[in-house]
């Protein structure tokens, strides 16, 4: 690609766009994306963004089923040359691209603090995409995990369902009602998501982390941890232990109305609100969050930029900013079951502002936005073994088939064995 030529400089920062910006004619954007779920949302934007820019060549590489896959299209792109400009991938994948210097650190090609301040992004946006310190992406949207409920089943418990429980011990007490009084399941929590999310969510709404900042030592194992594996077990004493199932098979017995609590993604909302229509009142609330260091990884999707060319480098921070614009916004918004990170399309009636007054569950996912933490990724080249390690450990404290300190301890061996840290 040739020097990009910029005549104007950006009219519409708050929007995150590039009206009054040209690029050379020859200029040319490769996009790769993943899930496959998004293409259509994919195309609508690099549409609109070309529509903007009828100089520019938009080359949006068909997106491939899974985020795994698309780190290994990547990977491979970096060794013979070929890597594309953007990436629409999850913030679950950051971390090898991150430490193969592959990814771009935004703040080298114009993420000043100003420049971010800039683009109308809610408050704890840049938190998503942050790794050491330093910014590798932004947010195109998110989902966050929420707990599902079935009002019906938490009247009948002599629970509140316009006041549902604000901390773990409380919810894990209405659990135990529902199991007592029902004989359903007082509670699920989904353990199989990719890359453990639910788990390290649960770690980091009580304010702890999975490792030190330099990646040198284990912390999953301090108070918060410890505290994490036993409301596990509560979880398994509630009822999981009695039918461990897959993340699809418990939103399915969910919407049937045989479990209490759901601990699951807000992008499931919507499906979930399908299958439960005319069965029960569902009902969503945040976790529960200790005071100020409770924090929330955030899934869903995240811009990252790849190319290796400066010039190219520039236009596609162009485009990761039009992205994360009003505009943009409104689009994914309307046309997903993900959040936008956009605060003036959240807030206009006349774009997704209605849609949240419509969509009442959609604010237990609104509230934690400003909490938003990295969704953590080990580090080395055994990072997706170590996901596999932790899932198995999950799995028998949920069945109530390992104690929970006991579980833990054997966990940050086998964890410090494939960092190399032992």
């Amino acid at each position: 690609m040739k020097r990009l030529t910029s005549i104007v400089t950006c009219a519409f920062v708050l929007l995150g766009c590039t009206i009054g910006v040209s690029y050379a004619q020859d200029a040319t954007l490769r996009i790769a994306a993943a899930p496959s779920i998004y293409q259509g949302i994919y195309e609508k934007i690099t549409k609109e963004f070309q529509t903007l820019h009828p100089e520019i060549k938009v080359e949006l590489i068909p997106a491939v089923r899974e985020d795994e896959e698309l780190l290994q299209n990547t990977m491979r792109a970096a060794v013979t040359g070929t890597l594309p400009d953007v990436l629409f991938i999850s913030p679950n994948v950051m971390r090898p691209l991150i430490d193969r210097k592959i990814a771009t650190d935004l703040a080298r090609i114009g993420a000043s603090d100003q420049a971010l301040g800039s683009l109308g992004l809610i408050s704890g946006a840049t938190g998503v995409g942050m790794v050491e310190g330093k910014l590798y992406g932004l947010p195109f949207g998110v989902s966050v995990p929420v707990i599902a409920y079935n009002a019906d089943l938490v009247a009948k418990a002599g629970g509140d369902p316009d006041h549902f429980p604000t901390t773990w011990p409380d919810t894990v007490a209405l659990m135990n009602k529902i199991a007592a009084a029902e004989g359903n399941l007082g509670g699920f929590l989904e353990y199989d998501n990719t890359g453990n999310w639910t788990y390290k969510a649960l770690v980091a709404t009580l304010g702890g982390r999975m490792m030190t900042a330099d990646g040198r030592q284990i912390m999953f194992d301090n108070a918060a941890g410890r505290e994490a594996f036993q409301i596990l077990q509560a979880f398994g004493r509630a009822g999981q232990a009695k039918a461990d199932m897959t993340r699809d098979q418990a939103r399915q017995a969910f919407a049937a109305g045989t479990i209490g609590l759901l601990v699951t993604s807000s992008g499931a909302l919507p499906n979930l609100e399908k299958q439960a229509a005319g069965r029960f009142d569902l009902r969503a609330a945040p976790l529960p969050l200790v005071d100020s260091v409770g924090r929330i990884p955030a899934a869903g999707t995240i811009l990252m930029i790849t190319s290796k060319n400066e010039e190219s480098k520039a236009l596609a921070w162009d485009f990761v900013k039009f992205a994360v614009g009003i505009d943009a916004q409104t689009i994914m918004g309307r046309e997903t079951g993900l959040l936008a990170v956009n605060q003036a399309a959240l807030d206009d009636p006349n774009r997704l502002g209605k849609q949240m007054q419509d969509r009442p569950n959609q604010k237990a996912a609104s509230s934690e936005l400003s909490h938003l933490t990295e969704w953590y990724a080990f580090p080395g080249e055994n990072s997706m073994k170590i996901t596999d390690v932790i899932k198995n450990y999950l799995q028998a404290v949920l069945t109530l088939r390992r104690q929970p300190d006991e579980a833990l301890a054997a966990m940050k061996k086998d964890v410090e064995k494939l960092l190399g840290l032992e």
